[in-house]
């Protein structure tokens, strides 16, 4: 990172040294951001990346043209020069040169104005919320990303990012849901298993249960059972934007030995009030998880992973950790481990004075829950807060795998985090079978 805060920034190798509009627009007809050659900063393999914006003659003469990557920029919010563009003389292009890391996976969307972004627009949150919003996802890149607050970005996946086969950016639409042993048709639960827990103003969520194909003489058929026997049960938070990634057809390979519940969150209202409060989240949880159970055969506690991100995080790790009789595994990623601080955002949360307080007493029952722990490093407070819970579980037994991941507060490496983690619970249940 550059001294303030923003991403260092260069001119790149292949950059003209008189760029005009055929130039820049031929360069970014191969797709942005432009890539040049690797540079080694501080042990890390970084790329120069170049992101072009080419003036659509609907914000004025001088607009202000802001490339806000995922939690990268966010990190400087209060000043936010580091991340504008600058118009490219004598052209209709503007112009973003600057190191991104090799193995980086990021989400970002373009954000113009006609009038300037002051340099603290990210001052006060509800400004830069408003600075989120007016983002749009890159013109001249195909690939698109859903975000925690309902929209549309451009994904970045640098040259070197360790990637999940699951989650490639391109994959064929042939055989992933039903033909050939994949997920069949979900089962809706919703009615059952909210009924007395969501308001009358609400909005309506599903709550979704979806199981192998039973297509007769496919070739998954009875794998689960060849494999070790009982089936599990993934769980997935945030269920809406799971499926606007493709989820069910993205984990379709999967269907053999795991069963699917997507919980829809609502709106952002509702999904701050049942997975801001640990006891709203464990009531959710139960319900949806017992409504999938009604009238179907039980899943071992111990086959059951719930998987979260941010305040979902710590729901599942809170879930695993307090209801083992309920889910026994969880996937906590980018966990809000400050929740129950008192400060949003800030210092250690009640679940992670639990932990402590656990490890200053005499031994106790010691904990059941397996848990596999995620975050990205950028993520500043999240970060500290993820290592610090790792270290206690570690402690305690109860820890899987510690993973950080290039990336920030970021659906482009939670789907490539997701499937690891998954992965490693199976590694983690397999000796047991």
């Amino acid at each position: 990172m550059a001294p303030e805060g923003g991403l260092l920034r260069v001119t790149p190798s292949w950059w003209p040294q008189r760029p005009d509009d055929d130039a820049l627009s031929a360069a970014a007809a191969s797709g942005t951001p432009v890539l040049g050659r690797t540079r080694l900063v501080d042990g890390v393999a970084m790329r120069e990346a170049t992101f072009l914006w080419q003036d659509d003659r609907q914000h004025g003469p001088s607009p202000s043209v802001l490339i806000h990557l995922n939690t990268l920029t966010d990190n400087h919010r209060t000043h936010i020069a580091p991340a504008l563009a600058t118009r490219v003389p004598s052209t209709r292009w503007w112009a973003l040169h600057v190191l991104l890391p090799e193995d980086g996976l990021v989400g970002y969307r373009i954000v113009v104005t006609r009038d300037p972004l002051p340099d603290d627009a990210g001052a006060r949150r509800e400004c830069w919320k408003q600075v989120h919003a007016r983002g749009c996802p890159d013109a001249f890149s195909p690939h698109r990303l859903h975000d925690g607050f309902g929209f549309v970005s451009t994904l970045w996946e640098g040259p070197g990012a360790l990637t999940h086969r699951e989650w490639a950016v391109a994959r064929p639409e042939s055989g992933a849901v039903t033909g050939d042993g994949g997920y069949g048709c979900g089962v809706e639960l919703g009615g059952v298993a909210l009924d007395g827990f969501d308001a009358s103003g609400d909005v309506p969520r599903r709550v979704t249960l979806w199981r192998r194909s039973s297509v007769a003489g496919s070739p998954g058929a009875g794998a689960g059972e060849e494999q070790g026997g009982e089936r599990g049960l993934l769980v997935l938070l945030d269920g809406e934007i799971w499926r606007r990634h493709d989820v069910v057809r993205r984990l379709g390979a999967r269907a053999a030995l795991w069963d699917l519940l997507l919980i829809d969150s609502g709106d952002l209202a509702m999904r701050a009030r049942d997975l801001g409060d640990p006891h709203r989240s464990r009531e959710l949880l139960t319900r949806c998880i017992e409504a999938a159970q009604s009238d179907r055969p039980r899943w071992s506690p111990q086959r059951v992973v719930v998987a979260g991100q941010s305040l979902g995080g710590v729901a599942a790790a809170d879930l695993a950790l307090h209801r083992p009789h309920i889910a026994g595994r969880a996937i906590a990623q980018s966990a809000s481990f400050w929740l129950g601080s008192g400060l949003r955002g800030e210092g250690e949360g009640a679940l992670l004075a639990w932990l402590r307080r656990r490890a200053g007493q005499e031994p106790s029952e010691p904990l059941s829950a397996r848990l596999v722990v995620q975050c990205g490093v950028h993520e500043g407070v999240l970060r500290q807060g993820a290592h610090a819970f790792a270290e206690l579980l570690a402690a305690e037994g109860a820890l899987i795998e510690y993973r950080e991941e290039r990336g920030g507060h970021d659906y482009a490496w939670w789907r490539h985090g997701l499937s690891r983690g998954l992965d490693a619970h199976e590694q983690d249940i397999r000796p047991k079978l």
